[in-house]
């Protein structure tokens, strides 16, 4: 039994690949039911009911790890349609352009992770974390604030990460006119977008310090519970095996026990000074 369980995700990936359209459908399926709930958070928003940035922010943050993040991946039909794929998802929540930088600072964070080359742990966020931990923590939930400076040290990026994915021009335009006909047709409130941005940004800040953050030495990366992860939170596996569709992960988390949760990750980042990224552990 532990044989297969420790196999387990090689095992649900060989069936998925095997039965593709059981992967393509369930991923249109979930990934239909969460925009629907976008939807219906934007309706209450304009009714006055501004909790429903909570939902709304909650089920982008899981439309975005099933849509783009596996997408930048190709790791739903493993072929360049994921790329059209995740752009135009990308235009369904009004996010255009943003998906190819991601893919490319997202490939390369797998690329060198925890190491002085990935883009997701900068020296200066590393200096910054130290110094001001609660000025990192509230950057880092600050909607497209890292990214944007991601964006700029690129340019001063080592020869070893010089060769990385390049965004495409045709990608960004497809999100940008999907974008367009969903402001045409669905005319979103500016609050309710901005809002929404924001929940999704902190809940991704919170997943990301539960991924690559703890008190223990020697690790790369944790197993941790997150809500509607859908899958994101076998993170270590996830790492070892980027091309797992994020269905494979969902089931396999069934199977790994959980290094830490949300709640968990919040308390350590305010109160235990050991808590700290895997890189400095590494070292």
């Amino acid at each position: 039994m532990k044989k297969l369980n420790a196999n387990k995700e090689a095992i649900l990936e060989a069936y998925f690949r095997r039965n593709p359209i059981v992967l393509y459908g369930i991923t249109l399926l979930v990934s239909g039911s969460l925009y629907f709930g976008i939807y219906r958070s934007m309706l209450l928003f304009d009714q006055g009911y501004y909790w429903a940035l909570l939902l709304s922010g909650l089920f982008a943050h899981s439309f975005f790890v099933i849509t783009m993040h596996d997408g930048a991946h190709r790791s739903l039909t493993g072929t360049k349609f994921d790329g059209v794929f995740m752009n135009i998802c990308s235009g369904l929540i009004v996010l255009p352009i943003y998906t190819e930088l991601f893919k490319k600072y997202h490939l390369l964070h797998h690329a060198y992770t925890n190491t002085e080359d990935d883009p997701l742990w900068t020296p200066m966020k590393e200096k910054l974390f130290r110094e001001k931990r609660g000025v990192y923590a509230f950057l880092q939930c600050l909607p497209f604030a890292f990214n944007l400076f991601i964006i700029v040290q690129g340019k001063k990026e080592r020869k070893s990460t010089q060769k990385s994915y390049k965004p495409s021009i045709w990608m960004m335009l497809i999100s940008i006119v999907v974008a367009g006909i969903v402001i045409f047709l669905a005319q979103p409130s500016i609050w309710f977008i901005l809002g929404s941005f924001a929940v999704m940004t902190s809940l991704g800040a919170v997943r990301y310090w539960g991924e690559h953050m703890g008190v223990e030495a020697g690790k790369d990366s944790n197993t941790h519970w997150f809500p509607l992860g859908m899958g994101i939170g076998n993170h270590d596996v996830h790492h070892h095996h980027p091309d797992y569709s994020w269905l494979t992960l969902t089931i396999g988390m069934l199977y790994r026990k959980m290094d830490t949760n949300p709640i968990k990750t919040l308390y350590r980042m305010s109160f235990e000074n050991r808590f700290d990224h895997y890189k400095r552990h590494n070292k």
